[in-house]
């Protein structure tokens, strides 16, 4: 009896011993692979068989007699079933980027930048940081992408610097033809002049720097490369050059005022504008006039139209300069020009635009010039029927004639600001006491006297919250 049951409790074990050697270890190896890498593994006992759980993520091969090579295809984790000698044997991939030879690519793309890192989270990409730009975020992002393809990247980068720009700008007309009348020139006192007006192409580094020029005025004769430098007249020589500068001792803002007290030249609009760096602006001083469009079934629609004076910028800083692209546009309601619909007249326009992109330093000033309009006008007055006598005719009529000339003239200055921390309170904003009923009516006080009821502190309705407003 006991003999029969050693031998039951040896064919138990002999029975246990292969199933325990084929269920593996307990613990899963696991294998990191970058994408688009392969890595080799040695079982070290003859392969028979390999499952993988998915494979869209890895692909695994097997080289007899025990060889392994698995090949990362999209970033995630699988799991790879091998059955060889004896045993089963579990491996977790995990299947990432390379993330350190990225690291190197954006290190080396963005020398300026600050603790620059790359993480990745699941199948996207974090990207952290401060540079020095925002055109360094967008760079990023590529160096990324080129790594990544198809890749989910989060951008959590923050850009070093003042990113709000303030952009002042002065719109004014002057009369080329009342100029010419007065034989007024800014330049007579000038031993030489400086070419006024900068066109799109007109590249400000590229300024000669062995130009003998007098303090605070630019030798604008030199342009960019492939460009034609412009050959100023007296008028936008004298306008395009200086509105921020000197001539000898006379600034030109006095020029510009006594010309305006004579009707010479007028001030259109001064507008200021804050933008942050990558985002537009918009300013108009004008209006809209309806526009009847025809529709289906009889039905007429109505459409608006701008008019007056038009700016549009977005400005971008680049490191200890500020690219500002400007767009500008003068125009005014012209009947002459206008299409009659179905016994409706609509209006035309006349208008003068202009639109460049220059890069500048902080409070440095461009101007955008030579935006003409030239106006013919002829009058004659005559006595009825005597002045269309042929010879004798003459003595009863009269005729005028007279030409317009006015050129506009944008000037841009260009400063970079920071937002203000939460406003504080001014001294005694919020301090005063209101009257009771008593003092108020009866005693006509606006205020309650000091040593009276308990003071009642008058909160205001709506406070600033957060940034407020910008400081140079």
């Amino acid at each position: 009896m006991r003999t029969d049951r050693l031998y039951a409790a040896a064919i138990a074990v002999a029975a246990w011993l292969p199933c325990a050697a084929f269920a593996g270890d307990d613990a899963p190896r696991r294998i990191d692979v970058h994408v688009a890498s392969s890595r080799y593994l040695a079982l070290g006992d003859r392969i028979t068989s390999v499952a993988v759980a998915s494979k869209d993520v890895a692909e695994v091969a097997a080289f007899p007699p025990d060889q392994l090579l698995v090949t990362g295809k999209t970033p995630g984790t699988t799991t790879a079933t091998v059955w060889h000698g004896q045993r089963v044997e579990v491996l977790v991939i995990d299947v990432t980027y390379d993330l350190d030879a990225v690291r190197d690519a954006l290190r080396d793309a963005l020398p300026g930048a600050e603790n620059i890192d790359v993480r990745q989270a699941g199948t996207a990409l974090a990207l952290a940081g401060r540079v020095a730009a925002p055109a360094d975020v967008d760079r990023a992002e590529e160096i990324v992408a080129g790594y990544a393809p198809g890749a989910a990247i989060v951008n959590l980068m923050t850009v070093a610097g003042d990113q709000q720009v303030q952009l002042e700008v002065s719109f004014a007309e002057v009369s080329r033809s009342a100029l010419k009348e007065i034989g007024f020139n800014f330049w007579s006192k000038a031993k030489r002049s400086a070419g006024g007006l900068m066109n799109p192409a007109t590249n400000l580094e590229s300024l000669s720097p062995q130009a003998n020029t007098s303090p605070g005025i630019a030798d604008l004769n030199t342009a960019a490369d492939g460009a034609t430098p412009l050959v100023a007249t007296p008028l936008s020589g004298a306008f395009g050059a200086i509105f921020s500068t000197t001539l000898g001792e006379f600034p030109f803002s006095a020029a510009l005022s006594i010309l305006s007290n004579k009707g010479y030249a007028r001030v259109l609009a001064e507008p200021t504008l804050v933008a942050m760096s990558g985002q537009s602006a918009s300013f108009l001083a004008g209006g809209e006039f309806p526009i009847p469009l025809p529709q289906s079934l009889g039905n007429i629609g109505v459409e608006y139209k701008k008019f007056g004076i038009q700016l549009e910028f977005t400005p971008t800083v680049i490191g200890d300069t500020i690219q500002v692209g400007v767009g500008v546009t003068v125009s005014d309601v012209d009947f002459s020009l206008g299409l009659k619909l179905e016994k409706v007249t609509v209006p035309g326009l006349t208008s003068r635009h202009a639109e460049t992109t220059v890069r500048v330093k902080d409070g440095q000033s461009f101007v955008i010039a030579g935006l003409l309009s030239d106006k013919v006008r002829s009058n004659v007055d005559k006595v009825p029927w005597l002045g269309d006598l042929p010879v004798l005719g003459a003595l009863f009529r009269s005729s005028s004639y007279r030409r317009d000339e006015t050129e506009l003239l944008v000037v841009v200055t260009a400063h970079r600001v920071r937002p203000l921390d939460e406003r504080p309170e001014l001294p005694g904003e919020f301090d005063r006491v209101d009257p009771s009923d008593l003092e108020l009516f009866f005693l006509g006080r606006a205020e309650s006297l000091p040593g009276g009821a308990p003071p009642r502190r008058r909160a205001p309705k709506h406070k600033p919250v957060g940034a407020v407003g910008f400081q140079r």
